[in-house]
């Protein structure tokens, strides 16, 4: 099968093509561009008291996960393919996600909520209220999920699929290594940011994540749900009283 991205030398600017995707190929680029990232954005969280930077930090880290694999990806003259490319498309993402949130989130709350009482040491639940609903959905579906599933789903799972097999079938979607792997560097590159013992439970997620990738060929449900779940959880740690 023809590499997708061997392209050939362009008569009018006389530039080399990029060599096409090797797996040693693969792993250095995406190491390279992983590490450069979670250093610069390590370095942003840790000067977070400078007053200037402490305001755009999440806006300057979103960034940098939205624009670094965009440009990696105009260097190596690759298209941007894990995008829904119409109506119907977003449309059927939508409806993946709203099937998928309902068969995931349902138990796994009935599953925290007897861990809340019975490890937790919280007495009852109590319904938060979420006056600031619409602007923590901006927040989350524009500057936390979007630039994390573009760079993480997008190119980074993108990029492992094009030098390995998807050999598994998991309820009719086939995944691979890059599933697997991606949803690995995901729950680790929180820590690298800042420290949280919690952190290696985001693997779980990640998967869904990594499945709804897959399942779709865009980013749009896993973003939704990506940002489905944190709003969740965030309101659902705030409803439990000691």
């Amino acid at each position: 099968m023809e590499n997708p991205l061997q392209t050939s030398k362009s008569p009018d600017s006389g530039l080399e093509a990029p060599k096409p995707y090797t797996r040693a190929r693969c792993a250095a680029e995406l190491s390279v561009v992983t590490i450069a990232l979670l250093v610069m954005s390590r370095l942003l969280f840790m000067a977070k008291g400078v007053d200037f930077i402490g305001k755009i930090l999440p806006v300057a880290i979103a960034v940098l996960f939205l624009y670094g694999p965009v440009a990696v990806i105009w260097n190596r003259r690759r298209r941007i393919d894990f995008l829904d490319d119409g109506f119907v498309s977003y449309l059927k993402s939508i409806h993946t996600f709203l099937i998928v949130a309902l068969i995931v989130f349902p138990p796994y709350l009935m599953a925290a909520h007897f861990w809340q009482l019975t490890v937790g040491g919280y007495s009852s639940f109590s319904a938060a209220g979420f006056s600031d609903f619409w602007s923590a959905a901006m927040f989350q579906i524009l500057i936390v999920a979007l630039p994390e599933e573009f760079y993480f789903r997008g190119y980074f799972q993108s990029t492992i699929n094009l030098v390995t097999q998807r050999r598994w079938n998991v309820f009719g979607t086939r995944l691979g290594w890059g599933w697997l792997i991606t949803a690995l560097v995901f729950a680790f590159a929180h820590s690298v940011v800042y420290y949280r013992w919690w952190h290696f439970a985001i693997f779980f997620p990640a998967l869904v994540f990594g499945y709804l990738r897959e399942r779709t060929g865009a980013i749009t449900a896993p973003v939704l749900f990506h940002a489905a779940s944190n709003l969740l959880m965030d309101w659902f740690a705030r409803s439990y009283i000691v």
